[in-house]
């Protein structure tokens, strides 16, 4: 089959009543938990996992994720506008004008802009994987063993750019998921490794409830300390009006949209930068390309516009690593290389050959997924908007009850459950020294396939450390390794530089509308 043969076919596949109805349940789902503050995007594709282990097609349950990844961008907009509270991380550069112009009176206006400008970004973003993802593929399929470890290490310096505040501590935090993935018996010489003559350590812990544990429920229980903490007060949401985007505004915010969109997904197809990355820049961009940029953090349609078409246009370019190389761009598709693993699927190279069908369905399903959020975001938008307005001492209990029951679903086994709350317990020892999860999962799903490729090219070139030096492309990805680390560095430094700086703009205008309140 040529290339414009799966691409009719996975659209056939994709529009099938099935496919659908577990792409708008994944939005929906997606929207809801990104809306809730606290929450974020990478805990509800984890809770969504165990949901789709009745599937019987792989592809149909990536889709599904993936739908809850795109809902989920849309959503943290819904809190970061009514409560100045962004859901989902990728969403706080859209509190700067999205709460102030719901402050004016017109939350719906601001919502219909994020909804406008994540369904665009979203939409570019996927055809940008579905035209470069075969033929990066099929560069990549002249990859041995050498050049896979060193892709694994190339994802593995990924923890440059997921590291949070402190690179040594997110170092750490990779070495213990490096530590975590060698318990269990070795694959290779039948050797037991860590498991201190403790039975259920023989096979090994498996990654849903890793993830479970590390991301879902630690959320949960921190969210819901928070939220007691503060004594339980949340401020009030504001209603939504009548009044939406009109076409004039629209046509006026495209400029600010475009330019994100592009700017975000250069940015999203970079390994370990991501869509917190991405807003700052281009919201950024977007103020020094405006013609008034003197209403930006004041309640500037644009700057809506940049924030959400920046964090949606990711999704889709943040793939393109993913599937053509088995490389993570960011902390969710982390995530969602661990559900293709557990779904037996490879992400890379060769799934565009042994799985090519699939592979192309899951793109198409990213791209309607896209297509799809305008309408079902006008549909859902104010009903999602009342969860905010659920006290959270009823939602926590709930989520971390289906939390264990999706860790128990995954083998039908009781020590997976054990496994979930020890390693809950070891997550929120790492909350209170500030480490975050994210680079210890990666190093957890990375270091199987890294150790795998090392011993394979060992055995292949008679131990022959240097050749990974010696052929050109292993020497060529482990040179942009270093200068991608580099970067990373950089920009971690001026996003922390532009975020310092938006807030102390925000803190004075919030003083500002204060005063004339008074």
């Amino acid at each position: 089959m040529g290339y414009f043969d799966y691409i009719s076919s996975a659209f056939a596949a994709v529009f099938t009543l099935g496919n659908l109805a577990f792409i708008f349940g994944g939005m929906l789902m997606g929207m809801v938990i990104g809306c809730i503050p606290g929450l974020s995007v990478t805990l509800g594709i984890i809770l969504f996992l165990p949901l789709t282990y009745g599937i019987k097609d792989p592809s149909t349950a990536i889709i599904s994720l993936l739908a809850v990844y795109v809902g989920g961008m849309y959503g943290g907009s819904i809190s970061a506008i009514t409560l100045n509270t962004p859901g989902t991380n990728s969403a706080i550069a859209t509190t700067f004008d999205g709460y102030p112009l719901a402050k004016k009176g017109r939350v719906l206006q601001a919502l219909d802009t994020s909804l406008f400008a994540s369904s665009f970004g979203g939409i570019i973003g996927a055809l940008l994987l579905l035209i470069l993802a075969a033929p990066i593929a099929a560069f990549v399929s002249k990859f041995t063993s050498v050049e896979y470890f060193s892709m694994a290490i190339l994802g593995i310096s990924l923890l440059a750019g997921v590291s949070g505040n402190s690179l040594p501590k997110g170092i750490l935090s990779g070495l213990f998921g490096i530590l975590i993935a060698c318990i269990g018996v070795d694959a290779v010489t039948g050797v037991s490794r860590f498991t201190f003559g403790v039975s259920i350590l023989q096979f090994g812990i498996d990654m849903l409830p890793a993830m479970i544990a590390l991301v879902a429920l630690k959320q949960v229980v921190g969210k819901l300390a928070e939220f007691k903490v503060n004594g339980g007060k949340m401020e009030d949401a504001n209603k939504i009006d009548k009044k939406g985007l009109s076409l004039s505004e629209a046509k006026s915010i495209l400029p600010a949209t475009a330019i994100s969109t592009i700017i975000a997904s250069f940015i999203g197809a970079m390994p370990g930068v991501g869509g917190g990355v991405a807003q700052f820049l281009c919201y950024n961009q977007a103020k020094q390309f405006s013609k008034h940029p003197e209403k930006f953090g004041k309640g500037s349609l644009e700057g809506i516009a940049a924030a959400e078409s920046s964090n949606n246009a990711v999704v889709g370019s943040a793939m393109i690593p993913l599937m053509t190389m088995g490389i993570p761009g960011d902390g969710v598709t982390a995530l969602l290389l661990g559900a293709f693993i557990l779904h037996g699927m490879q992400p890379g190279p060769n799934m565009f050959t042994k799985q090519a069908l699939q592979a192309y369905t899951i793109i198409v399903g990213c791209f309607v997924a896209n297509l799809f959020l305008w309408p079902l975001g006008k549909v859902m938008t104010r009903v999602v908007a009342k969860v905010v307005q659920v006290k959270y001492t009823y939602l926590a209990p709930a989520i971390m009850l289906f939390c264990f029951a999706g860790a128990f679903a995954g083998t039908g086994n009781f020590k997976e459950m054990v496994f979930c709350a020890v390693l809950l317990v070891f997550s929120y020892l790492l909350k209170i020294m500030e480490i975050d999860a994210i680079p210890l999962l990666l190093g957890l799903i990375l270091a199987k396939i890294m150790e795998t490729n090392f011993v394979t090219a060992m055995m292949s070139y008679d131990r022959d450390y240097f050749i990974f030096f010696k052929r050109p492309i292993s020497l060529i990805i482990l040179l942009i390794t270093v200068v991608l680390v580099g970067s990373m560095l950089r920009i971690n430094k001026k996003v922390e530089a532009l975020n310092e700086e938006q807030a102390e703009e925000i803190e004075k205008m919030h003083e500002d509308l204060s005063a004339e309140a008074c």
